[in-house]
């Protein structure tokens, strides 16, 4: 049992530089269309259905908060809209604007040229466990906090 710290914090610091990693690709795939990682982030949760702050917040893994302050300023910039949500009337439903459309739309070659790349890399078989591992390690995350 004494290597189970040793391991879980290997793990921390992997998934840690991975995110980095994704994060620093990402804003490579973002700036062309005059976006931020966390503004393709927002508005690509909302690009299916819209969704309150909170909503994207819980499908992206980031504070309610944090989805906020960059939703205000999407809106600003004609990127996003909120329209009434009739569950929740002080939470307004987000979703894009055809310029934010437009926006996200300009990433896709990029991001489906990196996407392939990463796939061909590892494989499709492995790649595919990889996506489903991480999932699975998702839902442990959400029943074991610290």
């Amino acid at each position: 049992m004494p290597d189970e710290p040793r391991l879980g914090a290997e793990f921390a610091l992997s998934i840690f530089k991975v995110n980095g990693q994704m994060l620093a690709a990402g804003e490579q795939l973002a700036r062309p269309a005059g976006l931020t990682v966390a503004w393709w982030q927002v508005l690509g949760a909302v690009l299916r259905r819209p969704l309150n702050a909170a909503g994207i917040a819980r499908e992206m893994g980031i504070t309610r908060q944090a989805v906020q302050r960059v939703a205000n300023r999407l809106i600003d910039d004609g990127l996003l809209e909120a329209s009434p949500n009739p569950a929740h009337k002080r939470s307004p439903l987000l979703s894009p604007t055809p310029v934010g459309r437009s926006a996200v739309q300009q990433i896709a070659p990029q991001q489906a040229d990196f996407a392939t790349r990463l796939v061909e890399a590892f494989g499709h078989k492995r790649f595919q466990q990889l996506v489903d591992d991480l999932a699975a390690i998702s839902e442990v995350l959400d029943d074991v906090q610290p």
